[in-house]
């Protein structure tokens, strides 16, 4: 492009005379045109920006929708799992603890919710619509960790339970002590030596001298020696259960056994005799509870017999009037 020259009209020579522009102008005129071309560019950049974006940039606008897409699906999940965790509380509350008789989890340790008008404000920086998704995600992650808190919290008290349950029905004296028929009842009986009426605290069984006695839960040996109206017996701690046992009037106790022995349901005790207090051969067995009462033993041998079974017993306890000790 040929360069702009400026030209002015000389009256005296009457011609046009070329005009000469100083070294300020010059400068002057550089910098205007140096300003109006930035302007320019920043403006066309500006603009261009606006509507082209760069591959870094779309590679970012990508990245983004493909990590929301994500942030929603595991909010799905997430929605999923706290389901089928609160239906293993329901089965946990409805089912385990009412086999193992154990309390129920109160509404005020079950609330597991977050507390807190803004919990979260770290996602406040972020659009609307993120920030709220963050912030679902971060709350829903919270209650499940303290779902599963409580559920492994709950969980270790029924397997305590469970053991304890166990151990428990491991110690129940639950089988017949000897091989042989009832010849006397749990209740008020005509005491053959004393001549009166009297409270009969167990049952008498029919055992020649010899027959086998048993243990009829597992336990510990509290007593094993002989003494008084009982004659040579022993004692088994049901401790776990709740319950001692006495099996009396024995003729021989299996030699080695001692106070602080463990046994175990079936374990031999000794044999049958006619020692202490007693009329004719036979074994005397008590169940008692740890504050000494004493029950009925009947009750206690209906897990191991059929309904038929455990009403003949009943009846032919319900028939004796005589005891042997």
């Amino acid at each position: 492009m040929p360069e702009q020259r400026t030209y002015t009209f000389d009256n005296e020579s009457c011609s046009f005379v070329e005009v000469e522009s100083t070294p300020w102008e010059k400068v002057r005129k550089l910098v205007w045109v140096a300003f109006f071309a930035i302007l320019v560019a920043g403006v066309a950049t500006l603009g261009l920006d606006r509507v082209i974006d760069t591959p870094e940039e779309l590679a970012l606008l990508d990245e983004n929708r493909v990590l929301q897409q994500q942030l929603e699906s595991v909010n799905q999940r997430l929605d999923d799992v706290a389901t089928d965790l609160i239906e293993i509380r329901e089965t946990d509350e409805e089912l385990y603890r009412v086999l193992l008789n154990a309390q129920g989890i109160s509404d005020d340790v079950a609330q597991v919710g977050i507390g807190g008008t803004d919990p979260y404000p770290q996602f406040n920086r972020f659009s609307e619509s993120a920030s709220e998704l963050l912030t679902d995600n971060a709350a829903k992650i919270d209650r499940l960790e303290r779902l599963l808190m409580l559920q492994s919290s709950s969980y270790r008290e029924l397997t305590e339970l469970a053991e304890e349950h166990e151990e428990q029905l491991r110690q129940m004296p639950a089988i017949q002590p000897v091989n042989g028929r009832i010849t006397s009842g749990y209740g008020i009986r005509f005491h053959p030596v004393l001549k009166v009426r009297r409270m009969h605290p167990g049952l008498d069984f029919h055992a020649p001298v010899g027959t086998p006695i048993y243990a009829t839960g597992d336990g510990v040996i509290k007593e094993a020696r002989a003494g008084g109206g009982l004659g040579r017996y022993v004692k088994v701690l049901h401790e776990t259960a709740g319950y001692l046992t006495v099996f009396a009037h024995m003729s021989e106790i299996v030699p080695g056994l001692r106070a602080g022995q463990s046994v175990q349901r079936g374990d031999l005790l000794g044999y049958s005799g006619n020692t202490g207090l007693s009329e004719a051969p036979h074994l005397h067995y008590e169940v008692r509870d740890l504050d000494g009462n004493q029950l009925n033993p009947l009750h206690f041998l209906a897990p191991s017999m059929t309904p038929s079974e455990y009403e003949r017993l009943l009846q032919e306890a319900e028939r004796t009037t005589l005891i042997f000790d």
